[in-house]
């Protein structure tokens, strides 16, 4: 028995079904017939009936699915590949196997080649507004900077004297580092942040203006805001490409807080900062120095410059490109 449902009425009609190899038959108040190549047979489900749907609208709904298979097998019908998986617990397994893969791969290479796509894409006014509201949440976890005003004009000019002008509205903020310590970072849109007790350890003004150059690198690359891509993933995509930063501003404090980049961001940031350097005549092997240093220093008790390793990772390899680049050894 089934319960049959015309798609005109809410009121199911009991019929019986006569299935044959070309279609089912309905036997009782409605008399019809539907072939197989116009009818959709719903997947098995333990706890759920079984509808059969017809190309008028109208379905079937059978209580007994047992009963409907053992009809089906016996005129040769034969479920579709999917669902005759499911009941074999060798392909569920694979198949779960294969989704975990899909997964990984997605967050491995799909969700950066994403984030990037997105990122070219924003327009830069729209980097820019993201920036403003950055520079705002900067300032409200990070107190005013308490360097000394010659510290701070020497910190300004060795900035201003490698950043690019390409459009983008580039500027120094000098902030007190707190828990935080010795660190530099890049904000959507050309502001670079850097705290009072990174201008204060890099004494070398071309060792600061390597770290410099690496940040400024970050956002030319627009390393930032890839990371805040992924960090929001699909709702972020769609209200920067569409203009709308309310998506965003909502998201950036907590994609601020762990902003951190992959080796291969950090590899072209290293790349750009040393043709940087390079373009303006400034040596390279301070920069390599000093992270260096810092290399050394995150073996044990890395104070202040272990804070910049955390979110700056400086691998040996990393120094060495470096070198190799600036042709040091």
């Amino acid at each position: 028995m089934a319960s049959y449902y015309d798609g005109r009425s809410s009121v199911p009609f009991l019929v019986e079904l006569e299935v044959d190899r070309s279609g089912v038959a309905l036997l009782g108040p409605v008399r019809r017939r539907y072939e197989w190549s116009g009818a959709k047979l719903s997947e098995p489900l333990r706890h759920a009936p079984r509808l059969i749907r017809f190309a008028d609208g109208s379905h079937c709904e059978i209580a007994d699915p047992a009963g409907l298979d053992a009809a089906l097998q016996a005129v040769g019908y034969r479920d579709s590949w999917v669902v005759r998986s499911q009941r074999r617990a060798s392909h569920v397994a694979v198949a779960t196997v294969l989704l975990l893969a899909a997964i990984l791969a997605m967050y491995r290479w799909g969700l950066p080649a994403a984030s990037a796509f997105a990122a070219r894409r924003v327009p830069p006014a729209v980097e820019s507004r993201i920036g403003v509201q950055s520079v705002r949440i900067v300032q409200q976890r990070f107190g005013p900077s308490k360097l000394a005003s010659e510290q701070r004009e020497r910190a300004q000019r060795i900035f201003d004297s490698i950043v690019p002008h390409d459009g983008r509205n580039f500027r120094l903020v000098l902030r007190e580092g707190g828990s935080i310590g010795a660190n530099a970072f890049a904000l959507p849109g050309g502001t670079v942040v850097a705290t009072d007790q990174l201008v204060g350890l890099a004494t070398d003004d071309a060792a600061l203006a390597g770290v410099l150059a690496h940040e400024i690198g970050h956002v030319e690359k627009r390393h930032v805001l890839r990371q805040i891509i992924s960090s929001s993933v699909v709702g972020v995509v769609v209200a920067m490409v569409a203009g709308d930063v309310s998506t965003v501003t909502v998201a950036l404090p907590a994609a601020l807080a762990q902003l951190s980049y992959s080796r291969d961001m950090e590899r072209e940031a290293d790349a750009y900062a040393v043709e940087l350097l390079q373009r303006h005549s400034i040596p390279v092997a301070p920069f390599a120095d000093l992270l260096q240093r810092l290399q050394k220093d995150s073996g044990g008790d890395a104070g202040e410059w272990g804070r910049y390793l955390r979110t700056h990772p400086a691998a040996q390899e990393r120094i060495a490109a470096i070198r190799e680049a600036a042709h040091l050894r």
